[in-house]
């Protein structure tokens, strides 16, 4: 790296020159750019001190053989290899008068999407949606430029929680290792501590006025959401991407989990009375219940979220831990609590083991005895 010494207003380049102490002036006032010209000048030192060592080999060459000391034949490796070395130089000259055009986020990711990622469509989705969020902020940005101080700014701009800063750095890192020629900025040292929040279930009374709310304030969409996830278990995507033909003649829901689609496991859960003939009061057409939400979701995978948020902290049901995946939990603490068999538990919310369902969604007294699952 090239030295820079300040005297007066002027930072000057100090360096080695053959045998001497050499001192050229870069006429710049400010550190930062007086760096720059310095490293141009160091540069210039180099290739002049390379072209002396390419014209050196050269001429031992011709002695050589003038002498007869070496045949052609065999001067023909070294001219290779002189030629060569003559034309890196070449390029490094050319890279200075003719700058390589800038590398954006948008090249990036074509290169990216041309190695054939083996993602889910859902989940290159929500790679996407990051991405781009990235590339707008990014513009014009040469992507070959993105330093430590650059990627925290970017994080910046999310006021997210540290999980979603976290999630933005694994993806936008996924992206540049398909670029193994960049420098990865995006490094572990940019993450923050999550603190995480275990899950949570819902009382039947919390989920009582959260379908209040939403009845009072119209919201039929999260009434039939919150009904659905409360009687079936079912996650979120599953919930808003429900469909007709998912329910069967003979009175179940019968579909394979988005999250489990690559074994192809079906979960088949009986449809009570109090969802039916809420189900039936949905009047939008083509195979969706909620044709409305399945384009704002797949658009963007965030969008619906915050409104569901928004419904906890009207409430004043809000907590950390709690959020629509609770009423999965609900679904398993309800279960178990009105004594159905845990391996139908199981079965109904799709866990590999019953350990997960007991484990981690049960939160109530073990072995209760009540009669069946209970209504709202």
């Amino acid at each position: 790296m090239a030295g820079v010494v300040k005297r007066g207003k002027l930072y000057y380049w100090r360096g080695r020159y053959g045998d001497r102490e050499t001192w050229i002036c870069t006429h710049k006032t400010t550190e930062r750019e007086a760096l720059k010209a310095a490293q141009r000048i160091q540069a210039m030192f180099l290739r002049e001190k390379e072209s002396r060592q390419l014209a050196d080999a050269l001429l031992e060459l011709a002695k050589q053989l003038a002498n007869h000391s070496l045949t052609i034949d065999e001067c023909r490796p070294a001219l290779q290899m002189l030629e060569m070395a003559a034309m890196r130089e070449a390029l490094k000259v050319i890279d200075e008068l003719i700058p390589a055009p800038a590398l954006l986020a948008s090249d990036l990711w074509e290169k990216y999407m041309r190695n054939a990622p083996e993602l889910k469509a859902s989940t290159l989705q929500t790679k996407k949606q990051r991405f781009n969020r990235f590339a707008e902020w990014a513009g014009e940005r040469d992507m070959r430029e993105m330093s430590d101080l650059s990627c925290r700014r970017f994080l910046d701009t999310l006021n997210g929680s540290p999980q979603t800063r976290n999630n933005y750095i694994s993806e936008l890192s996924s992206v540049w290792k398909a670029s193994p020629e960049l420098n990865n900025p995006w490094t572990e040292n940019l993450r923050e501590k999550a603190q995480t929040a275990h899950k949570k279930a819902f009382t039947r009374e919390q989920v009582r006025q959260l379908l209040k709310y939403c009845s009072d304030n119209q919201l039929d969409f999260w009434h039939s959401a919150i009904m659905l996830a409360y009687y079936t278990g079912l996650r979120f995507k599953d919930v808003v991407m429900f469909r007709r033909d998912q329910i069967t003649a003979d009175g179940y829901i019968d579909l394979i989990p988005e999250k489990t689609a690559r074994n192809k496991k079906h979960v088949r859960i009986p449809i009570n009375p109090q969802l039916r003939a809420e189900l039936e009061r949905i009047t939008s057409l083509g195979p969706y219940f909620f044709p409305q939400q399945v384009s704002r979701y797949e658009h963007n995978r965030t969008v619906l979220s915050p409104e569901f948020r928004a419904i906890l902290n009207k409430t004043n049901l809000y907590a950390p831990g709690i959020g629509f995946h609770s009423l999965r939990h609900t679904f398993v603490t309800e279960a178990i609590n009105a004594g159905i068999d845990i391996k139908q538990v199981q079965a109904a919310v799709g866990h590999e083991a019953v350990e997960i369902t007991e484990g981690t969604y049960y939160h109530g007294e073990k072995h209760a005895d009540l009669s069946a699952y209970p209504t709202l």
